[in-house]
């Protein structure tokens, strides 16, 4: 993977450090985080958990599942920080009073891929509605996450959007999988399936299936949302406060934006607060 240079800002750095000194709700320097799969399956998981431990006296305990999981799991006051990518479910979340300070952190973009046969003729499609239209039409085999995550959520959003309910169809099958493992199943049965582009880059060489539509309309957006000490009394709202602030800055941008760029020669993330040049080291 690619090794990251990137400077700690003063301001960042005590934040960080005092936010540890606090310690958490419970007493102690462990912090829960509720992580989607497409962020570990693309290995940036590590690298932002590495980084954030380098700088402070947390030790991260990442758990990682479908967004909505995440998110249902969270309601129980499990977890202290989640980073999703399902805004429908993220919005829920805050209006009924369990997560506060939801911030915008990064975005990829969900893609189609299929066969390089391509049956249907996805590939010709301008749109992810055209494109469903036509693995409907033929009844070609489509693998669906099936997990409420944060991809199944745009997959049903375009099944509605074209007034198509697919369960139940002798075509239509759900893996009930995170985002690499799907892609893997999808392959090993010549199918279509909806995935983040991030994913399919670094499970390319794996699978036996091509990129063919991509939906760059309406991007992958990924948040971090801290838990409600108010509704979960025992989250380490510290702990919390002290990740936020690390994705957030100039220095976690940097991170996220030069991740993939070595091995795979593009970033895999978009940062959308931006990484400039002054945060890097010489």
């Amino acid at each position: 993977m690619t090794a990251h240079r990137f400077a700690l800002s003063p301001l960042l750095a005590l934040t960080v450090v005092a936010a540890a000194g606090c310690g958490g709700g419970g007493g102690d320097d462990e912090l829960i985080l509720g992580a989607t799969t497409s962020v570990q399956d693309s290995g940036l998981l590590d690298e932002i958990v590495r980084a954030f431990e380098d700088i402070s006296d947390y030790d991260v305990k990442p758990i990682v599942g479908g967004s909505g999981q995440t998110l249902e799991t969270a309601r129980r006051g499990e977890f202290d920080v989640v980073l999703t990518h399902s805004p429908f479910d993220e919005d829920k979340f805050l209006a009924d009073g369990e997560g506060i300070d939801k911030r915008v952190v990064m975005r990829n973009f969900f893609l189609i891929a299929g066969p390089a046969g391509d049956p249907a003729g996805v590939k010709g499609a301008v749109t992810l509605s055209e494109a469903f239209r036509r693995i409907t039409s033929g009844e070609y085999r489509f693998i669906s996450r099936g997990d409420n995550s944060g991809t199944h959520r745009r997959e049903l959003s375009v099944w509605e959007e074209i007034g198509i309910q697919p369960e139940g169809e002798s075509w239509y099958e759900e893996s009930s999988t995170g985002q690499g493992q799907n892609l893997l199943v999808a392959s090993d049965k010549g199918a279509y399936t909806l995935v983040d582009s991030s994913t399919f880059t670094v499970f390319g060489q794996r699978v036996d299936l091509q990129p063919l539509v991509t939906d760059t309309d309406k991007p992958n957006i990924y948040s971090v949302i801290r838990i409600s000490q108010d509704r979960h009394p025992n989250v380490n709202s510290a702990g919390a406060i002290a990740w936020v602030e690390f994705l957030t800055s100039v220095a976690g941008q940097c991170l996220i934006a030069d991740f993939g760029v070595e091995e795979y020669g593009e970033s895999l993330f978009e940062p959308v607060l931006g990484c400039s040049l002054s945060a890097r080291l010489p």
